[in-house]
């Protein structure tokens, strides 16, 4: 009976529920401690990794308007963009660069990029750039308790990017003065050599010899080829359907004005604005092989804006019989020295009144492109300055930079924007 007594006490006695109840369930509340903890730094991994991935379409998308890049190359550059910072933000853990390049190749498994190309209903073409990705973030030690090691986080983006010619006026503003004639350091592929006459005799025969040397393009040529390529990306732009340089000045006829002008130390005679590329390419084609002169771009850059101010009705005018209801304004002004007038110094007073013109020009919301083709310091600040902004102003080295660099106008003239869709 005693027995009985003691075992119904102690099956009545509670006194160690609580450390026996609080021992059994720790480890569930310290997992799911870790796991709220954990789930938020997840969500915060997964916003960091969207914001990389809508970055990276988005890069890609863009150029595969401004650049023609292929769909594979989009892919990769999708990719490289994606996993150059990943690899960046890694190394700035600590990690060393084996554990990175292991984490890279684990997010190149789960990564997944497309890029396609479509045709418009108005012939224009659309770009499209997808990706989804995964990343398994680490938890810690307290997620373990519930047997956890890893919550896998994935983003989907999508950017879309379009090359459908803008309707636009432009206006060159082109430099021939004397330094225009000299050299650049680009050999003329088409007759890379020529013959130099020399005396070969002395001061009592004089005898004239020749011998071969290498036949450098001049700045004036560098300038020319520069344009066409413009004009080619222009028109490439109002007609992506086709290859066709013909029917491409067909379509660019509807949607494109230029006019130009050239300037020594005086304004020459302008191509006033007129509907395709033609007539602006046969004025520069028309610029002189051997110029001379000074350097003031002053009456250039007025001819330039006057014509395109919003003030002037004539190019809405224009643009409105083709029913183009808006339109790009944009001025490319190019020089390859510095603001000297009819002399060898720099002319400050021209200088100043260069940038005047530049600053109208674009508080009138007229876009303006600078090329400083292998220009002295002071023609470089000057330019700078003109320009639209950092995006606006190139300087040009050398002949392949310069064709390059009116490449790139072109198509950011003509190119339409860039957008997420996800």
């Amino acid at each position: 009976m005693m027995k009985h007594t003691l075992f119904s006490r102690l099956l009545r006695d509670r006194g160690g529920n609580f450390g026996v109840m609080t021992a059994a369930m720790l480890p569930v509340l310290l997992g799911v401690a870790g796991m709220a903890i954990d789930v938020t730094n997840a969500m915060q991994e997964r916003n960091r990794l969207q914001a990389l991935a809508d970055a990276a379409t988005l890069a890609a998308a863009s150029a595969m308007a401004d650049k023609d890049m292929t769909e594979t190359e989009a892919v990769d550059a999708a990719n490289t963009f994606l996993f150059a910072q990943a690899e960046a933000e890694c190394k700035a853990t600590g990690k060393s660069a084996e554990e990175c390049q292991e984490e890279i190749a684990a997010r190149g498994e789960n990564t997944a990029t497309e890029a396609e190309t479509t045709t418009t209903s108005d012939n224009g073409e659309a770009f499209e750039v997808r990706m989804t990705t995964s990343y398994d973030v680490p938890l810690s030690g307290l997620s373990s308790v519930l047997g956890f090691r890893t919550l896998r986080v994935t983003v989907s983006s999508s950017a879309q990017s379009s090359r459908k010619g803008n309707a636009l006026s432009m206006y060159l503003a082109l430099d021939e003065s004397g330094s225009m004639a000299w050299d650049t350091t680009t050999i003329n592929s088409v007759q890379p050599t020529k013959q130099e006459a020399y005396n070969c005799g002395n001061i009592w025969q004089p005898k004239t010899c020749y011998r071969t040397i290498n036949n450098y393009l001049t700045k004036m040529e560098s300038l020319k080829a520069a344009a066409a390529v413009l004009f080619s990306e222009l028109k490439k732009a109002a007609a992506p359907e086709t290859t066709d340089p013909t029917l491409q000045e067909i379509k660019a006829q509807a949607l494109i004005r230029i006019g130009a002008v050239s300037y020594d130390d005086k304004t020459k005679k302008e191509k006033v604005p007129a509907w395709g590329t033609k007539s602006a390419g046969d004025y520069v084609n028309a610029l002189p092989k051997v110029p001379d002169g000074g350097t003031d771009a002053s009456g250039a850059m007025k001819v330039a804006y006057d014509a395109l101010a919003s003030t002037n009705t004539t190019e809405t005018a224009e643009h409105a019989k083709k029913d183009n209801t808006s339109f790009g304004r944009f001025i490319v002004l190019m020089t390859d020295g510095e603001m000297t007038g009819n002399s060898n110094t720099w002319n400050k007073t021209i200088d100043d009144k260069v940038q005047v013109l530049c600053k109208q020009a674009k508080d009138d919301g007229i876009t303006v492109f600078t090329v400083a083709f292998m220009a002295p310091e002071k023609g470089k600040a000057l330019l700078s300055k003109c320009a639209s902004g950092e995006d606006y102003y190139y300087e040009s080295d050398d002949m392949e930079e310069l064709v390059t660099d009116f490449g790139d106008i072109g198509r950011k003239a003509a190119k339409t924007a860039t957008r997420l869709t996800n």
